[in-house]
């Protein structure tokens, strides 16, 4: 110790006529330790105390709490009697490589440098707002926790670097509520707890990356309420189960970067309700299973860059996006989705692609969001839409309006604004054509919500001038009717009511009878037979229904032409 020199006490190899020497050769007692640490003798000259033991067996219960140890410790593959007591205590370094322990408590330390814990195998480890100044390191650790406790305790913990915990197993998991560091790496590691979260993380705040890349929760799940992460998150090829609750329940945090998910499972499904993304969300080929018949929960978040669930992605119940916020494209194409409602009620979407769907969702709810531009295809519309108030600026690709008319018709009800958007969209491409008929689907589609003399009089209307959007029909009608009276009274033509009058014409006594705002003077000098009277009626209703359903739908037509 005084020559910086470190004391090994690993057992030889046994030679071929030897044995090992015994255990109790290797034992030092915690009081010994102790004593060196609180009261180290001086060092040699040139030469900086080290506490620096390897291999051996302390007896008794190391108690350190609230003690000041001035010179670094090194314990590499020690194995402890009973748990290490550290709570309060300050130390310069604390390395526990390979070490074996019942349990650690460690409230309240403070490490001025690393604490290393690399492949310690030990019981519950407490640090409670501990403060490790350097980095604090758990590569390849076991810890297991009695009951359903934590394996680790860290509830407020700070560390100044970076705390990395790779292929850690962590029976009970990992509790880093309101913990602080520069990143933390869980990549690879096992984590589980039977109720509750294997790595809670809910406050935490990170300076850079959260890193679990192809980490496993068997149980439990990951929380991140209202956690900050200022870089990037990773949870690519991770495997993440929960029974009691969300697989990654992170709603209100903050990630300064992107969220990765590729090839991910989360059979729990993904809550990031009220989430902010500073960069984009990638869930590419991931594999994501309700909650509560969310598979993923996002209300109100904000994405900066893409939402991408594509290439594979494999959803098991809704996706729940109501008044979010995704700055890009929400990229759904080569997805298969069960059992699913994709609500984007309220969103705001600067594009929507979802061209090509392996297994079609069964509601897509798009009722007052705003998209930029929509992809689709006819194969990649599901059964049912909801369209009401959606707001777009372009639709891809460009398709004549009968075709686009069949994606009006899978909402539950009528509503008028849908057919009025579709109609302005075409009017802005210069297709007058598309933008008619779509007006004369909305009216025929209104009028199967009609009474029945209302609707029997939309009937007339689509039948004479097709609502004022098929002028010329007004026309053929007018055409057809005034020819069928011209030709039954040029057959039997009517009696002069007076000596004098003009010459009967039956072209003329026709368009009397028909247009009720024309006097050819022939109507009032000519008198129909009694055969032939209820031609003349009939007309004369028909020309009066006529004229006033075209110009009922004439005015309509200029009406909407002025907007």
């Amino acid at each position: 110790m005084r020559a910086g020199i470190a004391l090994d006490l690993t057992p030889p190899v046994p030679a071929s006529s030897g044995e090992p020497s015994p255990p109790h050769d290797r034992e030092i007692t915690a009081e010994i330790i102790a004593s060196l640490l609180l009261q180290p003798p001086p060092p040699e000259p040139g030469v900086v105390s080290h506490l620096h033991i390897i291999g051996a067996t302390i007896t008794g219960k190391l108690q350190l709490a609230y003690a000041t140890v001035e010179i670094p410790v090194t314990m590499v593959d020690c194995h402890f009697a009973e748990p290490a007591e550290l709570s309060d205590a300050s130390l310069r370094t604390l390395n526990l490589t390979g070490c074996l322990l019942p349990g650690l408590n460690a409230d309240r330390l403070k490490v001025e440098g690393d604490l290393v814990l690399r492949r310690t195998t030990s019981g519950t480890v407490s640090l409670f707002r501990a403060d490790i100044a350097g980095d604090m390191w758990l590569t390849e650790a076991d810890l297991t926790a009695a009951g359903t406790a934590h394996a680790l305790q860290a509830p407020q913990l700070h560390v100044g670097g970076g705390l990395y915990a790779r292929s850690v197993t962590a029976t009970g998991g990992l509790n880093l509520w309101g913990a602080q560091a520069f990143t933390l790496d869980v990549s690879a590691s096992r984590l589980s707890n039977p109720t509750h979260a294997a790595l809670r993380c809910d406050g935490l705040r990170l300076a850079q990356d959260l890193l679990c890349t192809r980490a496993s929760v068997d149980s439990g799940g990951v929380s991140l309420f209202g956690a900050t992460i200022g870089g990037q998150c990773w949870f690519n090829d991770a495997d993440i189960h929960s029974t009691t609750g969300w697989a990654i329940n992170a709603p209100s945090v903050g990630v300064g970067g992107g969220v990765y998910g590729r090839g991910m499972t989360a059979q729990g499904g993904v809550n990031l309700f009220a989430a902010t993304i500073g960069e984009s969300l990638e869930l590419a080929g991931c594999t994501l299973t309700a909650h509560h018949n969310h598979a993923l929960r996002a209300p109100g978040a904000r994405i900066e860059g893409n939402l991408q669930l594509h290439n594979g992605a494999t959803v098991t119940g809704d996706i729940s996006l109501p008044r979010a916020d995704v700055r890009a494209t929400l990229l759904l194409s080569g997805s298969a989705f069960t059992g699913s409602t994709i609500d984007l009620n309220h969103a705001t979407v600067g594009a929507l692609d979802m061209t090509s769907l392996n297994t079609l969702p069964s509601v897509l709810d798009l009722r007052a969001a705003t998209i930029g531009r929509i992809n689709d295809s006819a194969a990649s519309r599901p059964p049912r839409i909801e369209l009401d108030g959606l707001t777009y600026q372009d639709l891809r690709p460009v398709l004549p309006a009968h075709q686009r008319l069949a994606w009006l018709d899978r909402g539950d009800s009528y509503n008028p604004l849908p057919h009025e958007r579709l109609a302005a969209y075409y009017r802005q491409l210069g297709h007058d054509n598309d933008a008619r008929a779509v007006q004369l689907a909305r009216h025929r589609k209104r009028r199967s919500h009609l009474r029945p003399l209302a609707r029997l009089w939309g009937h007339l209307e689509d039948l004479t001038v097709g609502y004022g959007y098929r002028p010329g029909r007004a026309f053929v009608s007018l055409f057809a009717l005034t020819a069928a009276v011209a030709i039954v009274f040029a057959a039997r033509p009517p009696q002069a009511n007076r000596i004098g009058g003009p010459g009967f014409q039956p072209v003329a006594f026709a368009l009397d009878l028909v247009l009720p705002i024309l006097d050819l003077g022939q109507e009032q000098s000519f008198i129909p037979s009694s055969e032939t009277a209820w031609v003349a009626w009939t007309g004369a209703i028909a020309g009066w229904l006529l004229a006033t359903t075209i110009i009922a739908g004439l005015t309509r037509r200029l009406s909407r032409s002025g907007h």
